[in-house]
């Protein structure tokens, strides 16, 4: 239990944690709008796979860019961000649909879904798709 406290404290100190922060309000708004919009024209389910869809893009390029610095190839972490988050936005999609289904609340729905898979990504960005894996080839 003290390994995780003293994991969440370095968390909390290091700069990544609020550069991806920010750029996870950021990506939010923009699948939150397109998910309102869309709505309105097609099934609720494809609008928030659209939605998430966008988010992760906007979240990728610029974790990779300014919060993580990475070192390897562009395709190597696309790779790695692809296969965490195909898995994200199923389980998006999934909650978002299941909570709705219990809630008949799409704010609620859509909120929990969120707070699901920021935890997948966060903790898949940090110790997988970005982790600096140039230094492990020797």
């Amino acid at each position: 239990m003290l390994k995780i406290i003293k994991y969440l404290i370095m968390l909390l100190k290091d700069p990544k944690t609020y550069k991806w922060g920010t750029i996870g309000v950021f990506a939010l708004i923009c699948d939150l709008s397109l998910y309102k919009f869309l709505l309105n024209i097609i099934d609720m389910d494809l609008a928030k796979g659209a939605a998430t869809f966008l988010g992760v893009n906007i979240s990728f390029h610029f974790n990779r860019i300014w919060t993580f610095k990475s070192a390897s190839s562009y395709f190597d972490d696309l790779k790695r961000y692809l296969a965490l988050y195909i898995i994200a936005i199923i389980v998006n999609v999934a909650v978002n649909n299941f909570v709705f289904r219990i809630l008949q609340d799409i704010d609620t729905a859509y909120f929990i879904s969120l707070f699901v898979s920021v935890i997948i990504g966060y903790f898949g960005q940090r110790l997988w798709v970005f982790k600096n894996r140039a230094k492990e080839v020797r």
